[in-house]
């Protein structure tokens, strides 16, 4: 009787410290921030409200005793921001861009800065696009400026854009930040974890297209980005209007058109044809994007077909291996606004990948 008591006693404590464990790793999955906000000045106890005119997310806030007012955790997107005195607006409204991981100021209304007889010079907004607020070294990309630099259509490709980010070493390939190795980054995708925990020099990857915003963190990071001396890449997905949309890109990287290395020799005696290496690849998506119930609950969805044929001499230049990949993604993306301060996102997406050689 004894021994069965121990062992009920020991699955009772077994269980209890399995939920404590659980419940103290689940903020973990969410602890990657995948909003930014608005701070600012305005007058003493003006109204202001910001509205995200493509999915009508509005919030109001009141200004305190010495004018200052804060927006925390707003979606990434472009909003206009007014303020009311007494009833009446007070300026013109701002237009606002919220950026990723970071908090735009605004100081609002309309303020004398020097009256200089018929000269009287005013300003009604100071908008700064320097996050003075937090002391992370980041640098932040969207998808609309992505299109205008001429760089290959990935993740690793954009974090080289930021100071101080190389490329890893030939045998391990990755990225390395500030001299951290490639081992020692993560990645990050709407707050989830990404990163490949088993060979840590790789992570799952969305096509280019399915991506909005990039923040790319290289020093002075808080602890919520845990596992890492390196780096940390935080994406977020595209998310659905108000307004039905589609489309479709092709990307095609035709071999004939590569630059191709030149022939030597390994030692002395063994003579590599790099000349013949090659990639031919051909890269289709279509997505869609709208709302499911106005100004509630929004998707996004995208599949992309992939067909991908490269040749690579090994480094015995015994070998031309030929590769056959033929994969597709797809991924999708929910976001439902309970209510103007609660949002409930899902996420999912498959980046199997199959190659024959």
């Amino acid at each position: 009787m004894g021994s069965s008591s121990w062992k009920i006693r020991k699955s009772a404590l077994c269980a209890a410290l399995g939920l404590c464990l659980t419940l103290a790793a689940a903020p973990a999955a969410f602890a990657a921030n995948t909003d930014g906000s608005v701070v600012g000045h305005t007058q003493p106890g003006a109204v202001v409200t910001i509205v995200d005119p493509d999915t009508g997310l509005t919030r109001t806030v009141v200004a305190d005793a010495k004018g200052n007012y804060r927006f925390p955790f707003l979606p990434v997107g472009d909003y206009v921001l007014t303020t009311r005195v007494n009833g009446t607006q007070a300026g013109s409204s701002v237009p606002v861009t919220v950026k990723l991981g970071q908090a735009t100021t605004v100081n609002l209304g309309s303020r004398s800065a020097t009256n200089l007889g018929a000269v009287t010079v005013t300003a009604n907004s100071v908008i700064s696009a320097v996050d003075v607020t937090s002391t992370e070294s980041a640098m932040n990309i969207n998808a609309e400026q992505l299109q205008r630099l001429p760089v290959q259509r990935d993740v690793s490709a954009v974090a080289l854009l930021a100071p101080g980010v190389n490329p890893g070493t030939a045998g391990f390939g990755g990225i390395s930040f500030g001299g951290s190795s490639v081992a020692e980054n993560t990645f990050y995708i709407n707050g989830l974890n990404v990163t490949d925990f088993y060979n840590r020099i790789g992570f799952s990857e969305a096509p280019f297209d399915f991506y909005k915003e990039f923040q790319v963190k290289t020093g002075g990071y808080s602890v919520e980005y845990g596992r890492t001396t390196g780096g940390v890449v935080s994406a977020v997905a595209k998310s659905g209007t108000n307004e039905f949309r589609f489309g479709s890109k092709l990307v095609w990287g035709p071999a004939s058109w590569e630059t191709h290395a030149h022939d030597s020799y390994l030692d002395g005696t063994r003579y590599i044809t790099r000349s013949r290496d090659s990639t031919d690849s051909r890269k289709l998506n279509v997505w869609a994007s709208g709302p499911i119930v106005k100004d509630k609950l929004f998707f996004f969805a995208m599949y992309e077909a992939r067909d991908s044929s490269p040749k690579n001499t090994n480094d015995a230049g015994t070998t031309l291996t030929k590769n056959s990949a033929d994969t597709g993604f797809w991924g999708t993306k929910l976001d439902w606004h309970i209510t103007d301060s609660n949002l409930l996102e899902f996420m999912a997406f498959s980046d199997k990948n199959s190659n024959v050689g």
